[in-house]
């Protein structure tokens, strides 16, 4: 009874509310601008949300990763080649040369996409038994150490692999709204999953360890357990993004296990706000916006245009220039906003209901609230 008042509490609660709204902007967004890079951009926005969200909750339970791309990865390679191996049998038994988009289809696609974050949590129980007793950036060191051993074997394993050419996905849900509304779908599961966890008992635990380990454990909490608890909860659900982002493109090769993959979610969570549910999200929304407009080949003609001068010795001046813009952005907002950009989404909601408050009702005046003296 208590656990039903408490569920019913937290699913009523403001932060909860908001995070429901804003996915169900996300699905509204698409139908009324119907534009394919839009949808594009939108579509990586929420699948490197859940990316981000999985090493913010690594994160809050006092963890750090370098090598978060190892479990992208993996993700990625299991849900596209189990996939492609259960479309293959699936066609087989209808007697087909093509697997019909269906059903069965979007059945196959989310069971790879499980099958894969299972396999990455794999992993993650391995690796997190092994190094889950280290402090949070040798941890952090060791994971980055996974990702490159991890990028190296990717590419020698033609007949699994396909090698650096990298492993073509089989289409079971259409490119475009469908499969936006599937990763929407993973998103609002996944995002509101690690939000109650957070809000659970085991949440409370984490964000003991997080606060001080040494004092968690003189209170009797079993800190290597739940450190590798939310070590294996992550992994999992960075290996589901992984599927949704081999499944989105189409293809995934080596380049996924990349340090820039691994940072990508730290950065994310850092200008959003680390710590926070919406911060990786906001992060998120504003890192791919960036990214993906800066990619523009009108923009990128711009900046060779207007740069290339100042840049004799560099034949195409555009994708440099834009990770120097990015660069830039982050240091603005780790100068002064440290917070992340939550900081001031917070600040101006505290501001506008404020304002609102007080146009509602006149305040009272002194002489109204003052009781008289007997």
């Amino acid at each position: 009874m208590q656990l039903n008042l408490s569920l019913n509490k937290l699913l009523r609660s403001r932060s909860f509310l908001l995070l429901v709204a804003f996915f169900a902007a996300l699905i509204l967004l698409p139908i009324l601008i119907t534009d394919n890079f839009f949808l594009t951009v939108l579509t990586l926005i929420t699948i490197f949300a859940i990316y981000a969200s999985s090493w913010n909750f690594l994160a809050n339970s006092g963890q750090g990763s370098l090598g978060h791309a190892v479990f992208l990865g993996i993700g990625g390679f299991s849900s596209a080649i189990i996939g492609g191996s259960i479309a293959t049998a699936a066609e087989s038994w209808l007697g087909t040369t093509q697997m019909p988009i269906g059903a069965l289809s979007v059945t196959i696609q989310v069971v790879s996409l499980l099958i894969g974050g299972l396999l990455s949590a794999g992993v993650g129980l391995l690796i997190g038994l092994a190094c889950v007793r280290l402090k949070a950036w040798y941890l952090a060191m060791v994971t980055f150490g996974f990702s490159v051993i991890a990028a190296t074997l990717s590419s020698q394993f033609d007949s699994i692999t396909q090698g650096i050419n990298g492993y073509a996905t089989t289409t079971l849900v259409s490119k475009g709204f469908p499969f936006y509304v599937l990763v929407v779908s993973f998103a609002v599961t996944s995002i509101a999953a690690m939000y109650l966890i957070m809000k659970s008992r085991m949440g409370l635990a984490f964000k003991a360890i997080h606060g001080n380990e040494a004092e968690a454990k003189m209170i009797g909490i079993n800190t290597a357990k739940y450190k590798l608890i939310a070590f294996v909860i992550s992994t999992f659900f960075a290996g589901v993004a992984g599927g949704l982002y081999a499944y989105f493109i189409r293809l995934i090769d080596n380049s996924v296990f990349s340090p820039a993959n691994s940072f990508t979610p730290l950065i994310m969570t850092v200008i959003g706000g680390l710590g926070t549910v919406a911060g990786p999200i906001i992060g998120s929304v504003f890192l791919v916006s960036v990214q993906q407009t800066l990619a523009l080949p009108g923009v990128v003609e711009s900046l060779r245009s207007g740069l290339g001068a100042y840049f004799p010795q560099v034949s195409n001046v555009g994708p440099p220039i834009s990770y120097i813009v990015i660069g830039i952005i982050l240091i603005v907002i780790v100068i002064f906003a440290p917070k992340g950009l939550i900081s001031y989404f917070q600040k101006a909601y505290k501001y506008l209901t404020t304002e609102s408050k007080q146009k509602g009702g006149k305040p009272q005046s002194k002489e109204q609230t003052t009781s008289p003296k007997p």
